[in-house]
């Protein structure tokens, strides 16, 4: 006879659900409870307040590259009409 032959398993009562912690770490869930924080809130707001105005200074920057293009333009008229050479400073005047 065999010394463990009366071995019993025991029997627990218990729920097997294999899902149970990966709700708990739902990657979703968690994303959506930090966007609801005030600090998220507060930073989707001053990155939106940035983003306006760093179009505001592309549109301003752009506007001021045309004028000196302008201005450069006239230059180099006058320059051929009187023949007065400027020495250009970094590639323009």
């Amino acid at each position: 006879m065999y010394p463990y032959g009366n071995y019993l398993i025991p029997q627990g009562q218990f729920d097997y659900n294999p899902y149970a912690q990966q709700e708990q770490y739902d990657p979703n869930r968690q994303l959506s409870q930090l966007l609801q924080l005030p600090q998220w809130q507060q930073l989707e707001r001053r990155v939106s307040q940035l983003e306006r105005q760093n179009d505001r200074q592309e549109k301003e920057i752009d506007q001021l590259q045309r004028r000196l293009q302008r201005v450069n333009q006239r230059l180099r008229v006058l320059e051929n009409r009187f023949h007065i050479q400027v020495t250009p400073f970094d590639g323009e005047y």
